[in-house]
């Protein structure tokens, strides 16, 4: 666990609601450190709520005119267009094994990437009957877009396996475009590589429950 942890740079709070209408009332989340070369990136932050055996509860909001969206289907490569994304990593006690961590990506069509594994290489897409439980929801409004998603704890037991939701995980949270003509990068807790990557987990942020 300490290799996760040597490199971290950031810390989060993420508040414990009993009603998800009153998400946005948690602390919010700034995606604003730019990354390898990017000069401006639209607007993008969030709030984290954790809703007691239930699951974690996400919105994202990207201040961005008619964002790029060419991709329509889950699973299609969505960072290709512009994109917010969501990386958790839950440590449970029973295993040695490198953490697994989970992705979800998103476009303004609410095309939903979403894969989990222990690192970049070896990725799991998640299958459709697990992406319906996440309640992947899209909203465009004239100046901005926004995403909500729910991370429901029946979901991790399925891919972790038995075991207790400690106070403390990691998590980054992303705003990306590959397209060479917005093409931009960034992200809530830097990322120090020389080469554009998100799937590096000793950068991501501390998050505790509270």
């Amino acid at each position: 666990l300490q290799k996760y942890l040597q490199k971290r740079i950031h810390n989060m709070v993420v508040r414990e609601i009993n009603d998800i209408t009153k998400l946005e009332q948690t602390p919010m989340f700034k995606v604003d450190k730019l990354l390898w070369g990017t000069k401006e990136c639209p607007k993008t932050y969030g709030y984290l709520g954790y809703k007691k055996k239930d699951g974690f509860y996400l919105r994202m909001i990207c201040e961005e005119k008619n964002p790029y969206r060419s991709y329509k289907k889950n699973m299609d490569p969505v960072y290709k267009d512009s994109a917010m994304e969501a990386f958790f990593q839950f440590f449970p006690k029973s295993t040695n094994e490198t953490p697994i961590y989970l992705n979800f990506e998103v476009n303004a069509n609410g095309a939903l990437l979403a894969e989990c594994g222990p690192d970049r290489e070896n990725r799991i897409c998640l299958q459709e009957d697990e992406l319906s439980q996440t309640h992947c929801r899209v909203v465009i409004e004239e100046k901005f877009w926004k995403w909500d998603l729910r991370l429901p704890e029946t979901l991790l037991h399925k891919i972790y396996g038995s075991f207790e939701l400690e106070n403390e995980f990691r998590c980054n949270f992303y705003k990306i475009s590959e397209n060479p003509q917005i093409e931009h990068y960034a992200s809530y807790s830097a990322i120090k590589t020389e080469r554009p990557n998100f799937h590096e987990p000793s950068y991501f942020a501390k998050a505790v429950i509270k």
